[in-house]
């Protein structure tokens, strides 16, 4: 092109550069901004609602912004800590999801639930700490419960045991101990009940109130959680009935004055000591008869009973099961008058309720000797001989070893 053209200065006719570029439209923007102030000066009046509504609802954006922040920054982070990164970011991302003034009214309850779940939750990492040594309340136990006696058992360690009144351990088994506590041997099974008190076995036509009042307590008190009883029922011979509290008869508990024999003093002597003759391993009636006139071993009517009752009259005599010793020639509580012969082989047979001895403790017996005459001594309701087998302490059942 020719540079004498009219209409072209030099600095026209050099080539265009982006600098050139960015200073000519700078240029514009600033003429542009100061026409505009201009115009906003002439009509000052007539624009100034306009423009302080427009900044009274920019002021509200930036608060609710600046809420929505804080209440991010103050709330959200300890959930994170509580429940993870995932529950953070799906309130984060509903938060940001929204327009503002969604998000302002989804904020406000959020940080409100957050808070308080918050708070309960530092309370409970406060306050909940751990029990090394749990403590359980104290109950009774659920039922009546059996116990084995052991070698060097007596009632008072028994009753320890199982946090009993010895009392209780007695009134439990009468007809096991006989009233003779000094005499319990290992082997011999027990009721220990769930709280102090007394295990009654119920006769023939006794009543609730006849019970409660004989063990000095409100009829209320036997129908408990332990026996199978409702008001309205009526009883039946041989049920087993706890009475909490009750109070039951005297015991003695010590054994009473030795008498002098040929054999010397004592309650129970050794076996070993007597030169009595070796067993024969088999046993004779003790009456001569196998009439029974009271009750069975462990009889229905009377579970605790370890014995067998054989009718006899009073006077007539009664004999020695098998050769042995006598271990025990005399008045021995519930027993009456008792004679204990110890066989020699693990085996021990009693007689009990007698009305004389013809034996004395530590003295030889042969199988069918006379040892006393039947009688209504002791625990007794009328003449009748208790007789007992124990092997190694354990009560038998002397009908299985009849001839």
């Amino acid at each position: 092109m020719d540079k004498s053209l009219p209409g072209f200065t030099d600095r026209e006719r050099q080539p265009t550069t982006s600098s050139s570029c960015s200073r000519s439209f700078f240029s514009r923007l600033v003429a542009w901004f100061a026409t505009a102030v201009w115009r906003t000066r002439v009509d000052w009046r007539d624009k100034r609602p306009l423009l302080i509504r427009a900044t009274a609802h920019l002021t509200v954006v930036i608060l609710a912004l600046t809420a929505i922040v804080l209440s991010g920054v103050a709330v959200h982070v300890p959930q994170i800590a509580a429940r993870g990164s995932s529950d953070s970011n799906a309130i984060s991302s509903a938060v940001t999801d929204h327009s503002a003034d969604e998000a302002t009214s989804l904020s406000g309850s959020v940080a409100a639930t957050n808070v308080r779940q918050s708070r309960s939750t530092d309370a409970d990492t406060i306050t909940r700490q751990a029990v090394l040594h749990t403590t359980f309340p104290d109950r009774p136990r659920a039922e009546v419960v059996t116990y084995t006696v052991k070698e060097g058992d007596n009632i008072s360690t028994i009753a320890y045991q199982h946090d009993l009144l010895p009392e209780t351990i007695v009134w439990s088994n009468r007809e096991a101990i006989q009233d003779a506590p000094w005499l319990i041997q290992p082997g011999l099974q027990l009721f220990i009940l769930p709280v102090d008190g007394v295990y009654h076995t119920v006769s023939a036509g006794e009543t609730v109130a006849g019970i409660a009042s004989e063990y000095d307590v409100e009829p209320s008190a036997i129908y408990n959680q332990w026996n199978d009883l409702e008001e309205g029922d009526e009883l039946f011979e041989g049920q087993l009935l706890v009475i909490p509290g009750g109070v039951g008869w005297d015991i003695t508990w010590n054994p009473p004055q030795p008498e002098p024999t040929q054999s010397g003093y004592g309650y129970r002597y050794s076996a070993s000591s007597v030169n009595a003759p070796s067993a024969n391993n088999w046993f004779i009636l003790p009456t001569g008869h196998t009439l029974v006139s009271g009750w069975y071993f462990r009889d229905p009517r009377n579970p605790g009973h370890i014995g067998l009752d054989y009718k006899c009259r009073l006077g007539d005599p009664l004999y020695a099961a098998d050769n042995g010793a006598v271990t025990i020639a005399g008045w021995h509580g519930g027993y009456g008058i008792l004679v204990e012969v110890d066989h020699g082989n693990g085996f021990i047979t009693r007689y009990g309720h007698l009305s004389q001895l013809l034996v004395g403790g530590g003295q030889a017996v042969r199988q069918g000797d006379v040892i006393g005459y039947c009688g209504n001594t002791g625990w007794s309701t009328g003449p009748h001989l208790h007789y007992e087998i124990r092997k190694n302490g354990v009560p038998q059942d002397p009908m299985a070893y009849q001839p």
